[in-house]
């Protein structure tokens, strides 16, 4: 599959009905009061960073967007709510232009995201939100009509994003932001090249909240009911990815075994191993311009991890730092990262999408599931 569509389609929904699913979990707390929304839009310029091309005709361009966004704020009905202290729930729909048109072109991009108050002043908040989402780019790399576009690999990629607002009212339900935000666009390593594009940006707007948000007095007693046992996990994953620039689609499968310890209403912590079945050996070699062996490649790898889980609800965020104890060539750096949502269709069975990085640099896209016991 040239673009990976069906991939990305899966990922965004995942992302959006898990977000849906969280908002709309059953309360214990009678739905008296509705939760409202707000919308606004912004306006940004920035600077986007160089990236490995090396190519200066598209280093150091200035991008300037605009963005449309909805929020849905949280009134307390659920305990996911009154523990991460009421956040908003927002999608945006965002267009860029990167002043680069026959090499960049431009972008539109669909997020979600949670934001919340980092501090809160007599009139006005400091706010911060963070989300993810699907990008569609008009120009991306195209071997012999577009080799420069070193950072763009496919015409729809993945969108990390994080902006940090200072609001204030300026007349009744409507309030002024001024905005620093960073984008990230990337796909993942399911076609290369995949250098991607990392850009700040400075921004103004405005946003309109028809009623006031009225939080619920609830008094959460759930502390007491909170499971710490000590749980056993499997998850078993599998991705593809492109390791040269003409190539084919490389299956790469994992399994993962670690054990889990609830700590808060918020946190689990993780150890255990992960086995790893490459399929792209013979190409890593290649890539790295290195003789391939004339024995049979070893595809397998393996590692020990630590790691982090957030709760939201059935929702959770997770986090692991691994390091390689079996890499038989040293195609690798030696240690891995895994980040991902992970989605509780039960108690015993989960649903997830996880990226495993080396470093700086996507390796794959993980789809599993995992069994809880």
């Amino acid at each position: 599959m040239k673009h990976p569509l069906q991939a990305l389609a899966l990922y965004l929904l995942f992302t959006i009905c898990s977000f849906s699913a969280v908002l709309a979990q059953p309360s214990e707390i009678p739905a008296f009061t509705k939760a409202p929304w707000s919308v606004g839009a912004n306006a940004y310029y920035g600077t986007l960073f160089r990236y490995r091309s090396g190519l200066s005709v598209l280093n150091f361009t200035h991008p300037y967007a605009v963005e449309v966004y909805a929020n849905k704020h949280t009134i307390g009905k659920r305990n996911w709510e009154r523990q991460y202290n009421h956040p908003q729930v927002g999608f945006a729909l965002s267009y860029y232009n990167y002043g680069v048109p026959d090499e960049l072109g431009e972008a539109v991009s669909l997020t979600s995201y949670l934001d919340n108050t980092l501090l809160q002043f007599k009139k006005s908040s400091l706010r911060f939100n963070l989300g993810t989402g699907l990008v569609y780019s008009t120009r991306h790399y195209t071997p012999g009509t577009n080799e420069q576009n070193m950072a763009i690999g496919s015409k729809f990629t993945f969108a990390l994003r994080g902006t940090v607002r200072y609001e204030f009212p300026i007349k009744e339900h409507v309030y002024l932001n001024l905005n620093l935000a960073f984008r990230h666009f990337s796909n993942g390593a399911l076609n290369k090249p995949n250098n991607g594009m990392n850009f700040p940006l400075l921004g103004v707007g405005l946003r309109y909240q028809p009623g006031e948000v009225r939080l619920l007095d609830v008094q959460d007693t759930t502390a007491a009911l909170l499971d710490k046992r000590l749980y056993f996990n499997l998850r078993l994953a599998g991705g593809v990815k492109e390791v040269l620039r003409i190539d084919e689609k490389h299956p790469m499968y994992s399994l993962s075994a670690y054990a889990s310890k609830r700590v808060s209403q918020k946190s689990t912590l993780l150890l255990g191993a992960d086995g790893f079945y490459n399929t792209a050996v013979r190409e890593e070699f290649i890539n790295k311009s290195q003789p391939v062996p004339d024995e049979v490649l070893d595809q397998w790898l393996s590692g020990v991890t630590v790691g982090h889980e957030l709760h939201l609800d059935k929702l959770s965020f997770v986090f692991q730092l691994g390091r390689y104890v079996h890499q038989p060539y040293g195609l690798y750096p030696s240690y891995y990262q895994r980040y991902g949502l992970k989605y509780n269709l039960h108690q015993h069975v989960s649903a997830g999408v996880m990226l495993l990085a080396h470093t700086r640099s996507a390796h794959v896209i993980e789809w599993g599931f995992g069994l809880h016991l």
